[in-house]
């Protein structure tokens, strides 16, 4: 689903929750928070049977404990139970001074309590770490996945589930939610319950059930600005400024310099076919690519730098520098999208 190493680190987790065969302590860090709140759930639902859950688990929050606090917790024997487990929420929120504290604890940890920690951040106490590490305990590497990953995370996803998409149709779903995965599992979920007898998932239905227009949204505009279609591209910013508040231009202008930035890619491919530039971008498959090709016959690669430095230009203006208060965002679209079709 991600890169193998927190997939398998993750599989393995579960088969040793489900043969009881744990370790004392586990540090779950990083930027990725989806994977942290995944684990972190399957300790949650079946490390303690729910009959003992109100004796032998308990959660607290980083901000919320001390590391006196955290100790008192996990020096404490189960009741009627093999373990006990104590889960640290928001984990980077606890003071510095608190794990210098919590090195005494995991230096010598208690058999009989499973202490999980979720630190949601990428930095964590050197010395409390080695001391994990040292008695035999677990760190999971939650990165945060990179852009070009997203779409393929998509597909893996949804196969896991049963349920096929193609890549243009991940892209699409992927520039439309972001790279923030637990979003992606949420939307696509809902998705998945409203789709009946079949296991594919298409645009339609992303435009259906997640409320992408099928004919006015950023990728109908990214397609007009391929092959510098006026007409087009005109009709749906008229729809964006019926409708701003769906259509804010902080999310238009990363999908549409994502896909210029593409473009300049593809612009420097040698040998202009579907297989070649697929490759370029890093697509599964050469279809998405044809829509590139095409694009090319518009673009000059020195064309494709100047729209790229107009994204940087725009985004500054959608934040207020280097314009007038007065100026909307509909109105600075308008002028971008007047610019690429112009440059």
């Amino acid at each position: 689903m991600a890169s193998i190493s927190i997939d398998s680190q993750i599989r393995k987790i579960k088969e040793d929750i489900k043969k009881k065969n744990l370790t004392t302590t586990y540090l779950l860090k990083g930027e990725e928070t989806y994977y942290i709140d995944l684990i972190c759930n399957e300790f949650e639902k079946n490390v303690i049977d729910e009959v003992d859950r109100d004796f032998n688990q308990t959660i607290v929050y980083g901000k919320d404990t001390s590391a006196s606090q955290l100790i008192s917790l996990c020096r404490q024997y189960p009741l009627m139970s093999d373990k006990k487990l104590v889960i640290v929420k928001e984990a980077q929120l606890l003071e510095k001074k608190e794990w210098e504290k919590m090195l005494l604890y995991l230096t010598n940890p208690l058999a009989s309590t499973v202490l999980v920690i979720c630190n949601k951040a990428q930095s964590f106490d050197t010395k409390c770490k080695n001391a994990i590490i040292k008695n035999s305990g677990v760190i999971v590497e939650s990165e945060k996945i990179k852009d070009n990953q997203v779409s393929k995370w998509i597909i893996s996803y949804l196969a896991e589930k049963k349920f096929t998409i193609d890549e243009t149709s991940a892209t699409m779903l992927y520039e439309y939610l972001g790279n923030n995965l637990q979003k992606i599992a949420n939307e696509t979920n809902k998705m998945i319950l409203n789709i009946k007898d079949r296991t594919n998932i298409t645009k339609e239905d992303i435009s259906e059930f997640i409320g992408v227009s099928k004919e006015y949204n950023v990728f109908e505009l990214q397609s007009a600005l391929g092959t510098k279609n006026s007409t087009k591209a005109n009709g749906i910013l008229s729809y964006f400024a019926q409708n701003p508040k769906e259509n804010p231009i902080q999310l238009i202008i990363p999908v549409l310099f994502s896909y210029f930035t593409k473009l300049l890619i593809a612009s420097q491919v040698p040998m202009r076919n579907a297989n070649e530039i697929a490759t370029a971008l890093n697509f599964k498959s050469p279809y998405p690519a044809k829509e590139y090709i095409n694009a090319l016959n518009y673009y000059s690669t020195e064309q494709l730098l100047n729209i790229i430095s107009l994204f940087n230009e725009y985004d500054l203006k959608s934040k207020g520098i280097g314009t007038s208060a007065m100026t909307t965002d509909t109105e600075l679209l308008k002028e971008l999208v007047f610019r690429i079709i112009h440059t």
